[in-house]
């Protein structure tokens, strides 16, 4: 590869108690908590609004939601107030609403946020993480923090740092589960509106049409109140999470499937003859790429003994989920609630860093299980909590001892 060097001058947007990279449900949380705190809190987003897979990835249900404290607990008890709540498993909501409801309470929080901003690098002295590179419209700029939150997903920030981490198994992305593209629907018949798995329907059409189902375990799902849905289907295997060019490739395969899908559907089915196609996701779904080495890993013994522990920020009750190419279908197994560790949110070896959302230390195994959204967000949520605490009591997030209220 051809290498420049270059010497760049980079202007210093500011000095905040903390930056949170990414506005998904685990950024969300974190910034919501850590405004909500007093904290001097900075929220950098590559898309325009915030939300991550709920919003941009157009993901339905929201699941391991229902029953939690907290934030998770105040959005759906929202989504409820404005009517847009239920849907499918009476567990699903309206992408703009969520959209909109989260906007408010980083406003509310006092938080900066800035979207179309792209995290670049990491900024390092020694082992301590002292702040970011961003881009945006505006070009390059810098940001220090007292402490930095990676939302990533993927833990791009750890991983620029140094942070070590595993990959799929034992470090073969092609063991990585399927990722997946949304996409939205309408005019959807009758009797589906309350939404149903549609393998049958899906199967008779690809057959019909002389072509192999990627999926077998699709399924439409109906937004409350309104006239669309959404449909998990399309399965993108062994594409190697941390390289752009294949993430691409995925996507553009994923696209196709959706209007192969959505072709052989309308035109073999005489009852979706009249289904309308709206859009794909703005977001990739990928369910599985870095896991950094934290200071405790959750184990698949902790998921299936229901480990609780004293550390505790988020209530898991979620099954194992994994998406597999053997069976082009699901790997699943059920847990005994447990919880998660602030322990693994906290890089091992690293100063000034916590990680939150499914980028958390954990086995393959159970980072299928807490990687949804819910427990996303209240692991965000808590972790912002610990840093203020540690912030104002001018001591380590390792030291910070914490008692959490994590179910209803």
């Amino acid at each position: 590869m051809e290498i420049i060097t270059e010497t760049l001058t980079t202007p210093v947007k500011g000095h905040y108690d903390v930056i949170v990279v990414g506005c998904g449900p685990a950024g969300c949380g974190m910034a919501i908590a850590c405004g909500r705190a007093g904290l001097k809190t900075l929220v950098i987003e590559k898309a325009n609004c915030p939300g991550g897979a709920w919003t941009t990835g157009f993901m339905n249900p929201f699941f391991d939601g229902v029953g939690k404290a907290g934030l998770v607990g105040e959005l759906i008890g929202e989504l409820q107030d404005r009517g847009q709540w239920g849907g499918f498993w009476n567990i699903s909501f309206h992408y703009e609403h969520m959209k909109h409801i989260l906007e408010q309470k980083l406003t509310q929080s006092g938080v900066e946020v800035l979207y179309n901003t792209h995290f670049s690098r990491t900024l390092t002295e020694g082992n301590r993480i002292t702040g970011i590179v961003a881009e945006n419209i505006e070009g390059r700029f810098a940001a220090y923090g007292k402490y930095i939150a990676d939302c990533t997903g993927d833990g791009n920030v750890a991983a620029d740092a140094g942070c070590a981490f595993e990959l799929g198994e034992e470090g073969d992305w092609k063991e990585c589960q399927a990722m997946t593209l949304m996409f939205l629907v309408g005019n959807i018949p009758e009797k589906y509106r309350d939404g149903l798995m549609i393998f049958e329907k899906l199967d008779a059409a690809y057959r019909a049409a002389g072509a192999e189902i990627p999926f077998k375990v699709p399924y439409l799902i109906p937004v409350p109140n309104s006239h669309f849905g959404v449909v998990q289907f399309t399965h993108m295997y062994e594409y190697n999470p941390l390289s752009a060019e294949e993430l691409t490739k995925a996507t553009m395969e994923g696209r196709q499937q959706m209007i192969d899908a959505f072709t052989y559907l309308t035109k073999y089915d005489g009852e979706f003859r009249d289904l309308e196609l709206i859009a794909s996701s703005g977001v990739l779904g990928v369910r599985e790429s870095r896991r950094i080495i934290g200071e405790y890993t959750v184990s698949l013994e902790d998921i299936l003994n229901g480990t609780q522990f004293e550390d505790a920020v988020a209530y898991v009750t979620f099954g194992a989920d994994l998406h597999t190419k053997s069976n082009k279908g699901q790997k699943c197994f059920g847990v005994k609630p447990y919880t998660i560790p602030m322990r693994s949110l906290i890089p091992k070896g690293y100063d000034g860093l916590v990680v939150a959302g499914r980028c958390i230390s954990g086995s393959r195994e159970a980072m299928a299980s807490y990687r949804v959204t819910g427990n996303c967000c209240q692991m965000g949520e808590n972790a912002g909590y610990i840093i203020a605490e540690a912030i104002r009591q001018g001591i380590d997030v390792r030291d910070v001892r914490m008692q959490f209220t994590l179910k209803k």
